[in-house]
């Protein structure tokens, strides 16, 4: 059963995708756009350290460069938000590139304290730019209005907008990992010196990697920068890499669906936990952390689809009645 299943969630999770804006509230909608926004970096962080075996904590920083990217060209040079999406992912692109050359030489924890460093230095470097990036004030940007043809709301056009930017990365990513592309990351990842051996450009590939993910970094945040309309410095603190690091984690490293699911772990379960008590907010989704790595060694893309699906309709359904008035179905007849 489990098998079956198993072969039909893609439809099933496509299905639901396309279908959500006619049942889903509009705040909700916008949410789970949020998300879709995260994942996509979350992916980029999925091909590079499940896949190759890179591992990197300045996705954050890059996120924040496809943003300011979109922000700069749309504020200062009149470009449409939507246009500056490639252009985004481009120069994230190439600051990746520069960020993957210690990659040459170092690995595991150097490179994830240099990484780490350039992450903490990229809101300073934001403020030190005021002038283009606005400092601590930041940016206000404009946001693409649904056209006129379209039947749906403002933030059912922004979701129909994060579903193409999502398609296209998996499309990029999926492509990537068929035939010889694929075989040489994993032999990256696998066992670099036999890899070398046997002719593989470590160079090349390694680079190639560091660029590809970070496009999608940027990709990622050109589309969070439209959807919030306003970026700053404090959009992208340290802790942004951190929070990639733990959605890729826990929605499990070497799948390309799990980047979507752990992305709608890190920007829904932190509400959820603080609607249950906000005093204890932090404790609570500390311990959710811990409870998932226990039971789901292999991210919740490992997950049985029924226990999955189980705990996705709890959370959501959650998340619609807290934010409806009167009081939670737990709190009837409390007082």
């Amino acid at each position: 059963m489990n098998t079956q299943l198993l072969r039909f969630a893609p439809l099933v999770l496509v299905a639901a995708a396309l279908g959500s804006p006619l049942v889903v509230p509009d705040f909700l909608l916008f949410e789970i756009s949020i998300a879709v926004s995260y994942g996509i970096a979350i992916l980029g962080l999925n091909l590079l350290l499940g896949f190759t075996g890179q591992i990197c904590l300045a996705q954050g920083a890059l996120f924040g460069v496809g943003a300011y990217t979109t922000a700069i060209l749309n504020v200062s040079f009149g470009l449409d938000p939507l246009a500056t999406l490639p252009l985004a992912a481009v120069s994230a692109g190439l600051i990746g590139v520069i960020i993957g050359l210690p990659a040459l030489r170092l690995q595991g924890l150097q490179l994830a304290i240099i990484t780490f460093g350039v992450a903490s230095a990229f809101p300073q470097l934001l403020l030190k730019m005021d002038t283009l990036t606005g400092g601590v004030t930041g940016l206000a940007t404009d946001q693409p209005f649904a056209p006129k043809w379209f039947p749906g709301s403002q933030e059912a056009w922004l979701y129909g907008v994060s579903l193409i930017c999502a398609a296209i990365s998996i499309m990029v990513v999926t492509r990537l990992l068929r035939g010889d592309t694929g075989r040489l990351m994993r032999a990256l990842r696998d066992n670099p010196v036999i890899a070398e051996a046997l002719g593989v450009n470590l160079t090349k590939g390694r680079l190639a990697a560091f660029a590809v993910s970070s496009a999608l970094a940027g990709l990622g945040g050109g589309l969070f920068c439209i959807l919030n309309g306003f970026i700053s410095p404090q959009s992208f603190l340290p802790m942004k890499s951190i929070d990639i690091l733990i959605g890729g984690i826990v929605g499990g490293i070497t799948s390309i669906a799990g980047a979507f699911i752990g992305a709608g772990f890190v920007v829904f379960v932190p509400g959820f936990t603080t609607d249950i008590n906000p005093a204890l907010g932090g404790l609570i989704y500390g311990l959710c952390l811990i409870a998932m790595m226990m039971v789901a060694r292999q991210g919740i893309a490992g997950l049985r689809i029924e226990t999955f699906l189980a705990a996705l309709s709890a959370v959501f359904k959650f998340k619609v009645l807290s934010r409806m008035p009167g009081p939670l179905p737990g709190q009837l007849g409390g007082e």
